[in-house]
């Protein structure tokens, strides 16, 4: 059943990207037009995600230890995934400054704009609330230690620990306020926190099919020798042995099932920004975006079968 979920819903997001990608073709996409798409996602729709998840779901002390329990998963996760990607580009021969980016690119998913929409569709607001507390753990590593393995001679800043104060975060808190008081809005706010979370996902898959394109104009677009170790490692190997670890706890089988589909997402869509800001290489991180976004349409459902497989 979930495998049949979310085949229709990555073809649903594949068609989606399609549009985004005919829109960007017809159309001149500036830097700004990106900026206002991504503003839209991370302070208005990815909000109202998490918020209707916790207006939605059921109250109790269980839901809390779910959220924690896959809070620190996430953490342990991401950072076995940086340490993985680094291993392997060193075995492979990268340069210790690739390798660095191939950990990056290998270990962070794309667990916000693409993940926790995804999992909404599939299990409803609290699987959107559970792939929420993921994505929480996952920006935590990416604005610590994620942009320090990206510099060389990286120095701790209070600045970068500011960037985890960010509107999803936000709404992660008052989520867990809202489930620990029983607090529930009017009617007519959760209405209008329901449309407006309803623009995730359609949102984040037209920004894939705007980068496709732009990707496609760029000159080499279609060489990716580079990536194919650290796009096999992120779609396939690392969900697969986390499919084999998930399979010995006694989570329930929807946090099993988000935690699979999370940490099989693809590179994260502002993979491009940070690379260019603290590698200067835009382009590796536009590649690995696009492609291993592309390719997990298929592989996606492909480790959540092989996951039903073990359940």
């Amino acid at each position: 059943m979930v495998f049949l979920s979310i085949l229709s819903s990555m073809f649903i997001m594949a068609v989606i990207s399609v549009i985004g990608y005919m829109i960007a073709k017809a159309n001149e996409i500036t830097e700004e037009s990106k900026q206002l798409l991504i503003s839209i996602m991370l302070h208005v729709a990815i909000p109202c995600i998490i918020l209707d998840g916790a207006f939605k779901a059921e109250v109790g002390k269980e839901l809390i230890s779910q959220l924690m329990i896959i809070f620190i998963f996430s953490i342990i996760i991401s950072l076995a995934g940086l340490l993985l990607g680094w291993i392997f580009a060193r075995i492979f021969k990268y340069s210790p400054s690739n390798a660095r980016k191939m950990a990056f690119i290998a270990g962070l998913g794309n667990t916000g704009f693409i993940g926790i929409p995804l999992c909404a569709a599939i299990f409803g607001p609290k699987g959107a609330l559970l792939a929420a507390a993921f994505d929480t753990g996952v920006g935590i590593i990416l604005f610590t230690v994620g942009i320090a393995l990206l510099q060389e001679n990286y120095q701790f800043s209070l600045a970068s620990l500011k960037q985890l104060i960010n509107p999803p975060v936000i709404s992660i808190v008052i989520a867990l306020f809202v489930i620990m008081t029983e607090t529930k809005p009017t009617e007519i706010i959760q209405q209008l926190n329901g449309m407006l979370a309803n623009l995730a996902t359609p949102l984040a898959m037209l920004y894939i099919g705007i980068l496709i394109r732009m990707m496609l104009k760029q000159k080499g677009a279609l060489t990716i020798s580079r990536l194919t170790v650290p796009i096999l490692l992120k779609l396939i190997i690392i969900p697969i042995l986390t499919i084999i670890i998930v399979v010995f706890t006694n989570f329930s089988m929807m946090m099993k099932q988000v935690i699979i589909i999370q940490v099989a997402m693809p590179t994260m869509t502002i993979a491009p920004v940070l690379l260019a800001r603290y590698t200067k290489d835009e382009e590796i991180g536009v590649k690995a975006a696009v492609f291993s976004t592309i390719i997990a349409i298929f592989s996606v459902p492909f480790i959540v079968f092989l996951g039903s497989k073990f359940f």
